[in-house]
C-alpha cells in the first residue's frame, strides 16, 4: 500500500493526515512531509489511518521530537504497541480516538 500525506493549516496548527504503510519504502516522503511543515506551529500527526509502523518511521518521528507533534491514533491500533516498545509514546503527546 503507498503512503498518501495531506496537510491541513488552521490558526496555528499543521495537521497532517497520514494513510497508508509507513515502512522502508515510504519513510523518506513520510520525512519530506514533516520536513516540509511551517516551523513554529503545533503540529498534529493524524495516524488513524496508518495501517503500519516500522522501524524505518519509528526512526522519523525519532528525528523529529525536537516539533514535539501530537500523535493521534486509533483506540486499539497496533502502531500505539509500537509507539509504547520504542518509547515514543512517553516522549510524545499521544491522543487516542
Amino acid at each position: 500500500m503507498s503512503l498518501a500525506v495531506t496537510s491541513t493549516v488552521r490558526d496555528e496548527t499543521v495537521t497532517l493526515a497520514v494513510q497508508g504503510e509507513i515502512d522502508m519504502s515510504s519513510a523518506q516522503e513520510f520525512r519530506r512531509a514533516l520536513n516540509d511543515a511551517p516551523d513554529g506551529s503545533r503540529l498534529v500527526l493524524d495516524l488513524t489511518g496508518v495501517d503500519y509502523l516500522d522501524s524505518a518511521g519509528v526512526k522519523v518521528l525519532y528525528d523529529h521530537l525536537g516539533r514535539r507533534p501530537e500523535l493521534v491514533v486509533s483506540s486499539g491500533a497496533v502502531i500505539l504497541r509500537v509507539l509504547a516498545i520504542t518509547g515514543l509514546g512517553d516522549l510524545l503527546p499521544v491522543r487516542e480516538i
